[in-house]
């Protein structure tokens, strides 16, 4: 059996010796540190409440696999190694370790914030893999024989390196702008001071301009030069303008709309005879809801340039007018009575502004009377709710002996002697 000697020797073999302590007593008080800061910023993240802070600890506790320790840890320890390096201190147990537990950290993160599972596996199985690589020291060989392939588009030369680069920067840009739309959208729609229209701005314009920063990015990484892209959006904008006119006035009516906030979600509207209440709002079309639960997809132009009929624009009241007609042999005062009688006990009337009930005229078979009401809620139905008015008027007639007359036509007809008739006798 090996005596204490041999172990000893061995585990200073692996470390190299005594004189590389110091480099593990600096990953030992980092795990300390990061423990006092998690502690100390936990504390003072309870007993203040701005509004930054109950957001970033919503976002914290709904993703279980992030833990701060880790991440405190990592910062210490790329802190250290990059104020040691600097004065020419050997780091290579420093730097290692700090390479694991990022590794660790961003498979966690990914993992918190993605929907799946695929791509924080890509992430970790991509880390793993350069984290090896550079450890038995192929990485910069592999480097060097992809970029020796390599071939020419005009002045551009692309290798298998960038093409390889791109490639994986792009789907983890791609990935990274989804998971922060996300967490945008999440801090917007609880911050109810913001209209819908605008929240519905900030989510659209942010999308765009990360989706445009990561085609850069990916672009530049592949060592396509973004000069040459002046003369393709000139190109681009020349063909937009002719072919595609519809469509960018589709879309310049969207971000206009959004802006002067004419329309939101959950408004009632009527255009050209669609009517409906507007479920979302898109970048080329808004989509209507109408009570048949069909979803009419309208272009946003025609917001602009058509009327439009919006029943909760800045009230959620609105009256209704429906016509009753009762014969000339009633009572005229007591019909207008029973009308605004059996309009209030209809659920969906406002008792306040109370329904009225006004003369308009005199027909030729009927007294013409126009009942008047108010509700709060249109976009559970119009139609539905003046029938619910008329049926109540119907029965309060009925049971009040009111007549609701129906046209009434007088035929005469003159019958002639056979003496008078010329041509007979």
């Amino acid at each position: 059996m090996p005596n204490i000697e041999e172990i000893k020797n061995t585990l200073w073999s692996l470390i190299d010796g005594p004189e590389d302590w110091w480099q593990w007593g600096i990953i030992v008080g980092s795990m300390l540190l990061a423990i006092i800061t998690r502690f100390t910023v936990h504390k003072i993240f309870e007993k203040t409440e701005t509004k930054f802070e109950q957001i970033l600890i919503r976002q914290v506790r709904a993703r279980k696999g992030i833990r701060s320790i880790p991440v405190f840890f990592c910062l210490y320890l790329w802190l250290f190694q990059s104020m040691l390096s600097t004065e020419g201190a050997n780091c290579a147990y420093i730097y290692t370790i700090a390479v694991l537990v990022s590794a660790y950290c961003t498979y966690k993160l990914a993992v918190s914030f993605s929907k799946g599972r695929i791509m924080p596996k890509f992430i970790g199985l991509g880390i793993l893999t350069l984290f090896i690589l550079q450890q038995i020291g192929w990485l910069e060989p592999l480097k060097s024989v992809l970029t020796s392939i390599h071939f020419d588009v005009g002045n551009i030369r692309i290798d298998i390196f960038k093409i390889a680069s791109a490639v994986a920067a792009l789907f983890i840009l791609m990935w990274l702008v989804g998971i922060i739309t996300k967490l945008l959208d999440d801090i917007v729609h609880t911050r109810k001071e913001i209209p819908p229209s605008i929240r519905v701005l900030i989510g659209k314009t942010t999308r765009l301009l990360l989706y445009i920063s990561a085609f850069l990015i990916t672009l530049k990484i592949a060592g396509f030069p973004l000069g040459a892209l002046a003369v393709f959006s000139g190109a681009l904008g020349l063909g937009l303008g002719f072919g595609l006119q519809k469509v960018i006035s589709n879309l310049v009516s969207g971000v206009i709309i959004l802006l002067d906030k004419s329309i939101k979600p959950g408004d009632v509207i009527e255009i050209n005879g669609t009517y409906g209440w507007i479920n979302t709002l898109r970048t080329r079309y808004v989509s209507v809801l109408t009570r048949d639960r069909k979803e009419i997809l309208i272009p946003n132009e025609d917001f602009i340039t058509n009327n439009v009929v919006n029943w909760s624009f800045s009230d959620t009241n609105v009256r209704i007018r429906t016509n009753v007609g009762v014969s000339y042999d009633t009572d005229v005062e007591k019909a207008i009575k029973v009308c605004e009688e059996a309009s209030t006990n209809i659920p969906r009337v406002l008792k306040n502004p109370a329904p009225r009930c006004l003369l308009m005229g005199f027909g030729d078979s009927s007294i013409d009377l126009q009942v008047r009401f108010w509700i709060n809620d249109a976009n559970e139905g119009v139609a539905n709710v003046r029938s619910q008015v008329l049926l109540e008027i119907w029965k309060a007639f009925r049971d009040n002996g009111i007549a609701i007359p129906f046209p009434q036509r007088e035929i005469t007809i003159k019958h002639s002697s056979s003496e008078d008739t010329p041509g007979v006798g």
